[in-house]
């Protein structure tokens, strides 16, 4: 990812991005930006032009040591150093702007572990159900993200993510049920207390590309032609999904708008060694200040 020369104490010198104010974390992250080697600028680069959909860079040379991995949901968990934010920092400023959802915990990244007792769920922490495939914020009245930036802390080669490239999507589906899936015919859940929900299409256009906001565990079509047409939908992901693995000290980046995806169940042991992500919003609009919480807003 970085030079070759790059010096490794900068990342360990990078500041926390929680609490108030991320002025000294931000220009630290353009710091570790201007160290990126030529490859990772031109992978960057095509993302941002959206030439590719998604890419893993691995074997970032983070070297902070590492707590265990918490247990339980939305615990505080402990850091001495911020390598990892460091580098989605770095990434972010070439991508956009990043923010995050007061609803993920009102801090501007937000991490992704097995939690105990919410094995089963549909939540983001579950483990032993598979977490279905979707696109972040796909419901949110005002913003979803344009990139969404994962960064594997503790990896488990159980647990891999299914991406599934929109275009690659949209070949293999019948033209029926794009078209249906383009019709605002679809119940998206938007909050569940109170319960809210918003009625729209799954596939939009912009201009001659397609973009996506789906969850498969949240929307559903209103008749049977949008019920059809979703289970189409559903039966495709998991034939043309891409298996990636979660490799520990890797990044993942997504472009939320033309890409979905999910990742396979798992077996937690809640000894502190289970797979933990990092997980940052990117979006591209001018008017959304860099470090911005939103909250969900009905009206």
């Amino acid at each position: 990812m970085f030079r070759r020369n790059f010096d490794t104490g900068l990342l360990v010198d990078a500041p926390t991005p929680y609490g108030a104010g991320l002025g000294g974390y931000l220009s630290h992250a353009q710091l570790l930006n201007q160290e990126f080697s030529n490859a990772t600028r031109s992978v960057l680069q095509q993302l941002r032009e959206n030439r590719i959909r998604y890419y893993q860079f691995r074997d970032i040379p983070v070297t902070e040591e590492i707590p265990p991995t918490a247990t339980e949901y939305s615990a505080e968990i402990p850091g001495k150093t911020f390598q990892s934010e460091g580098v989605i920092g770095a990434v972010s400023l070439e991508l956009g702007r990043l923010f995050n959802y007061r609803e993920t915990g009102g801090a501007i990244m937000h991490d992704i572990y097995p939690a105990r007792g919410y094995e089963n769920s549909k939540s983001f922490v579950n483990s032993t159900r598979m977490l279905s495939f979707h696109s972040d914020g796909s419901a949110h009245p005002e913003l979803s993200p344009d990139y969404i930036l994962l960064y594997c802390i503790r990896g488990d080669q159980n647990a891999a993510n299914l991406v599934v490239d929109l275009d690659t999507l949209i070949e293999h589906l019948p033209a029926e049920a794009v078209n249906i899936l383009m019709r605002p015919l679809f119940r998206h859940l938007v909050s569940e207390s109170p319960q809210y929900f918003a009625l729209k299409p799954v596939l939009f256009r912009e201009g001659k590309c397609f973009t996506i906001r789906y969850d498969e565990d949240n929307t559903s079509g209103i008749n049977d032609e949008a019920m059809l047409s979703q289970q189409s939908l559903n039966e495709m992901l998991r034939k043309v999904a891409v298996r990636i693995p979660n490799y520990t000290n890797s990044l993942l980046v997504l472009n939320n708008n033309r890409c979905l995806h999910a990742r396979t169940s798992f077996s937690p042991k809640f000894d502190g060694a289970d797979r933990w992500v990092k997980c940052a919003y990117v979006t591209t609009r001018k008017n959304i200040e860099n470090g911005s919480i939103l909250s969900l807003s009905l009206k």
